[in-house]
């Protein structure tokens, strides 16, 4: 069974922020902050992918494409919010790929620098 879409951003976090969570060579990051700080980035990036998904199926359904934002929309999002988060939570749970992972860590990692 494959591990959850939260499993695998933490597992990613980790794997990129290792060599520079060794406070022999950082002396801002330590191993315990892999564990606290990196692993809630790690979260938070796998439920901005799943919201993102969800925005962008809820748009499709209602509109036939993917644009903006609109008064309507909000009501319908607000309405079915839990049915598409758990749609999209499925979809990611089973098909989501490195890429799409790693993608995301960039983006929250450009957000950092901004």
């Amino acid at each position: 069974m494959r591990k959850s879409l939260t499993a695998r951003c933490i597992r990613r976090w980790q794997v990129e922020f290792k060599p520079l969570c060794d406070s022999a060579k950082n002396p801002y990051w330590c191993k315990r902050d892999l564990r606290g700080y990196i692993k809630s980035y790690a979260i938070a990036s796998s439920e901005s992918i799943v919201c993102r998904r969800a925005e962008k199926m809820a748009k499709i359904n209602l509109f036939g494409h993917e644009l903006g934002w609109s008064p309507e929309f909000a009501d319908y999002f607000y309405k079915n919010r839990e049915k598409y988060l758990e749609d999209a939570r499925k979809h990611f749970n089973k098909n989501a790929t490195t890429e799409e992972i790693d993608d995301e860590m960039e983006r929250e990692l450009e957000a950092w620098n901004d």
